[in-house]
Formats: C-alpha cells, sequence, structure tokens
C-alpha cells in the first residue's frame, strides 16, 4: 500500500438551515461577506446571513460581485483591510468561494499573492478565518486546498494550492432555483470530478468508495431530472462535490493520467468560448475513450464499476454520451478547429498531439 495522508483542515456543516451555525461561528468577529452577481439573493443565502448577523449583533460589511478576477481580489483585500474585517463568508459557485480563499490569504500577504498563485505554496501561512458556503455545487472548492485567479489585465492566470477553508457550510435548498439544465450540470460535473479522483486508484477502499459516489451521484442527477425539489438528491451531489476535493479518494493512484482531463477540457473553452461545466461533461467520455487505448484494464473497470457498462471501450463510450445527451447536455460543439489552433493552445497530457486533435474534432457535428 503508498502512504497516503487524510486532511482534516476543514469542517463541513450539513445543514438544512444555516443561521445557527452563521451566529455560532461568527460570534466575535467582524465579517466580510462576500458574493457574486447575486444569486445568492435569488436563493435566500443572502437573507439567512444578513438577517443572522444582524439579529445576533455580529458587526460585517458586504464585497458583492466577487469574481477571481485579479484586480477584484485585490481591491477585496483593501476593502477587508479598510474595513478591519476578521472573518471572510464567502458564498456563490467557485469563482467566488476562490476569489474568498485569495483574499483570506492576501490580507496578510498581498504583495505576494501572485506568487502563490505562480507555484509558490501558501499551505499554513496566516490568513483570515475562512468559511465558504456552496450555492452552486460541483467544485468543491469548499473543501479542497486549491483557488484560481486570472489576470485579464496580463491574459496570465495561476492556481494557489493550499488554503483551505475553516468552515464549509453545506445547505441543499440553496440549489432549488437553479435551473434543470444547471442542475444537472452540477450533478454531471460533480461525477467527472469524482471519476478523476478514483481512475486509476489501486486502493481498493478508496476506490470503492469513489464507485460508491458516483454512483449516488449519478443516481441523484437522474432523480432530479423529474424531482428538481428533492432535497436529498441536492444533498448528495453537494456532498459528493465535497468529497471530490478531500483526501479520501485516489489515495493509491500510482498514475495521475485521469487529472489530464483538467488539461484538455481548457481546449473548448477557448476554440469554441464554452463554459467549464459544459467543456468538462462534453470532453469527458472522449477523455475516456483516448485514454482507453493506454490503460484499458482502468477504464474497462470504471465503466463496468460505475455505470455497469460491460461491452467495448467505444461502446460504453457511446453509451455514456448517449445518457448525457438525454439529460439536455450537448455534447457537440458548431464549428471548425486546425491542427495548428489545437497546438497552439497549452495541454500538458500523456496523449500525442494528434490524439489530442482527434478529441477535439469529435466534438464538432
Amino acid at each position: 500500500m503508498k502512504d497516503f495522508v487524510f486532511r482534516n483542515d476543514t469542517k463541513l456543516f450539513f445543514r438544512n438551515d444555516i443561521r445557527e451555525t452563521v451566529r455560532e461561528i461568527t460570534r466575535g468577529h467582524k465579517v466580510m461577506f462576500v458574493y457574486g452577481s447575486g444569486s445568492v439573493k435569488q436563493n435566500g443565502c443572502h437573507t439567512d446571513i444578513v438577517q443572522t448577523l444582524t439579529e445576533a449583533e455580529i458587526p460585517f460589511v458586504e464585497y458583492g460581485n466577487s469574481s477571481r478576477e485579479f484586480a477584484n481580489i485585490e481591491k477585496g483585500i483593501h476593502f477587508a483591510k479598510a474595513n478591519d474585517v476578521t472573518m471572510i463568508i464567502g458564498a456563490g459557485g467557485a469563482s467566488v468561494m476562490d476569489s474568498a480563499k485569495l483574499m483570506a490569504l492576501g490580507f496578510y500577504h498581498k504583495a505576494e499573492l501572485w506568487d502563490y498563485l505562480k507555484g509558490k505554496s501558501p499551505y499554513g501561512l496566516e490568513r483570515l478565518p475562512l468559511v465558504l458556503i456552496p450555492t452552486y455545487p460541483s467544485s468543491g472548492s469548499e473543501n479542497g486546498l486549491g483557488a484560481v485567479s486570472v489576470d485579464s489585465r496580463t491574459g496570465d492566470f495561476g492556481t494557489a494550492y493550499g488554503i483551505p477553508a475553516n468552515y464549509a457550510l453545506l445547505c441543499p435548498k440553496y440549489s432549488l432555483t437553479l435551473d434543470k439544465e444547471m442542475t444537472t450540470y452540477t450533478g454531471l460535473v460533480t461525477l467527472v470530478q469524482l471519476s478523476a479522483c478514483i481512475l486509476g486508484d489501486k486502493n481498493k477502499m478508496s476506490y470503492d468508495a469513489g464507485i460508491s459516489y458516483i454512483r449516488n451521484v449519478f443516481e441523484a442527477t437522474r432523480t432530479l431530472q423529474h424531482h428538481p425539489e428533492d432535497i436529498d438528491a441536492r444533498g448528495i451531489i453537494l456532498m459528493g462535490a465535497s468529497l471530490s476535493t478531500s483526501s479520501r479518494l485516489g489515495i493509491g493512484k500510482e498514475e495521475p493520467f485521469a487529472y489530464d482531463i483538467y488539461e484538455l477540457e481548457f481546449l473548448p473553452e477557448v476554440l469554441f468560448g464554452s463554459s467549464y461545466r459544459r467543456s468538462l461533461t462534453s470532453v469527458f467520455p472522449r477523455f475516456l475513450q483516448a485514454m482507453g487505448k493506454h490503460h484499458i484494464e482502468d477504464i474497462r473497470n470504471y465503466y463496468r464499476d460505475a455505470f455497469g457498462f460491460d461491452g467495448s471501450i467505444e461502446e460504453s463510450t457511446q453509451k455514456l454520451m448517449k445518457l448525457f445527451a438525454e439529460w439536455g447536455i450537448p455534447m457537440y460543439y458548431e464549428g471548425t478547429v486546425s491542427r495548428e489552433k489545437v497546438d497552439s493552445i497549452p495541454c500538458q497530457t500523456e496523449l500525442s498531439k494528434e490524439e489530442v486533435f482527434d478529441i477535439m474534432q469529435a466534438l464538432i457535428h
């Protein structure tokens, strides 16, 4: 058995009503409430937090329209310092949660923040106490160490790895305002991220646990197609997203090939202006088929164990694509791609340039 470490940086609270927990963990602090473009006001999260802090007489300031833009994060750090805050609550999707992480770290390390985004480890450094509340479940950022930022002024981007939240509040009712397509994406993106964790895992306990998580998330996604009000199904997806970024899965990985999906999903974002969620789910089946030529046993076992597919890798890939498409997820793009354009996009993968280009071509009608 390989050496491994279980990480316990973030305390997860699974709650149907977060108000009492918010009251407890913010006591004695001045809070900066960070959120995005306003979905928290539609799903009730904003009301729950603002009313709780007001009633408990906990001082707070609000920082809306937050995003992964580095200039926005720098502005947020300045705002936090100017208001002498002692805790950050970030509520929203991955972009907001990542920005809250970087503000919490940057409060004490602003001058070096870009260095951390470009590879310098921030793990264990002083930061503001941090609470994260995912209202769009799928990224798992609330329980992971990573935080992404982009600087549109220079075109550069980076990922700081080593910024855990102190607390994550998981409340499935906040996803009820998502439409059917976005709800489906929460399940399928979570499924792909869990799959990246367990593909190639040689530790039987973590592999079997991961397969169980995937099957439960898949069934929850199926349930929500016809019963979108099902809180239990939404809770399964929410928990699955957090588990996908925990240290409980993939502890027996000997090869990291499955994580190449994150390199490949970036290509449709550039080529077609795709969102992360659409790119990830459309590329994933083609990725499995391509990797099946190099890791036959791992891919076959995955298809069999997660979905009960016993045919060839090609047949299983077609079945998976059909399932995604039946749930309204587009598996193709309009347009054309050139070999030169594909080759010009940075992509670190064990697949050859020819295989990468074939995947991109397969995405086009």
